[in-house]
């Protein structure tokens, strides 16, 4: 059994290796000579954004349950993630999907003793984003300010016309699983409110194709899923999830060599 100090340096790890493997995994494109973040942007972002897991890793064990509020996560890790790069929410679906995940794998650890179930964690995350509180809605709605915020700077720098208005969710939903309920058409959104359907297809599919190695098998899932999300971000941040799921189920195998 893993003492309390490795299960936050476990999350921890695993958030920096999920984000910056799947920026070093050749990106699928919908189109020739579409654009994407820069490998070195995600790199940078996926490490500035990660201790803010391990700060909410410890809060859970603190509490001994779910705290309060646990999307306030989100908000501590996207601010920092700009630094030391020129701008953009590269990171967005990851932080956001990785929070009620992150949470019942957490809440797992402490009721079991245990964190590779990943089935069970999986289908515990609908509790988690119900026992969500008006505290964690309005961390959201912060959170999608604050990228909003990042996308419009990263947007007037390249020339770009402005974004789209960021949504309001305070007073509006008593926890993140109504708010979800809300916007069914964002993929993301419907990947975290019905359970991950599709970084759970990742994490089966890296499983059993991790003999010629877990960048090439996450290349190949990537350009399946592209054929049918035609999101090349949303499949980003969904391999990124199947790796952190991966990485959570066997934390001592040999990955790489």
């Amino acid at each position: 059994m893993m003492d309390v100090m490795d299960i936050r340096r476990e999350v921890l790890r695993n958030v920096v290796l999920c984000q910056g493997l799947e920026a070093l995994i050749r990106r699928p494109r919908l189109q020739a000579g579409s654009s994407s973040p820069k490998i070195e942007s995600l790199l940078v972002a996926g490490v500035d954004s990660a201790w803010p897991f391990y700060d909410l890793a410890d809060r859970i064990l603190t509490a001994g349950g779910q705290p309060d509020c646990i999307f306030d996560t989100a908000y501590a890790a996207q601010s920092p993630s700009v630094r030391n790069r020129a701008g953009g929410k590269v990171n967005y679906g990851p932080i956001s999907l990785l929070i009620p995940v992150v949470t019942a794998q957490v809440l797992e650890y402490l009721e079991t003793g245990t964190h590779e179930d990943i089935d069970t964690i999986l289908a515990r995350t609908g509790d988690v984003l119900r026992k969500t509180t008006e505290k964690d809605v309005e961390s959201l709605e912060e959170y999608i300010h604050l990228s909003y915020g990042v996308s419009a700077k990263e947007r007037e720098r390249a020339g770009e016309g402005k974004p789209r208005r960021s949504p309001v969710l305070k007073g509006r939903f008593s926890n993140v699983m109504d708010a979800c309920a809300d916007f069914p058409r964002n993929p993301s959104v419907r990947e975290m409110s019905q359970g991950f359907p599709f970084s759970q297809q990742v994490y089966r599919f890296l499983l059993h194709n991790l003999e010629g190695g877990i960048l090439p098998a996450s290349s190949l899932i990537s350009q399946l899923l592209l054929a049918e999300l035609q999101r090349p971000d949303v499949v980003s941040d969904f391999v990124a999830m199947g790796l952190y799921l991966v990485l959570s189920k066997h934390p001592e195998s040999v990955q790489f060599s």
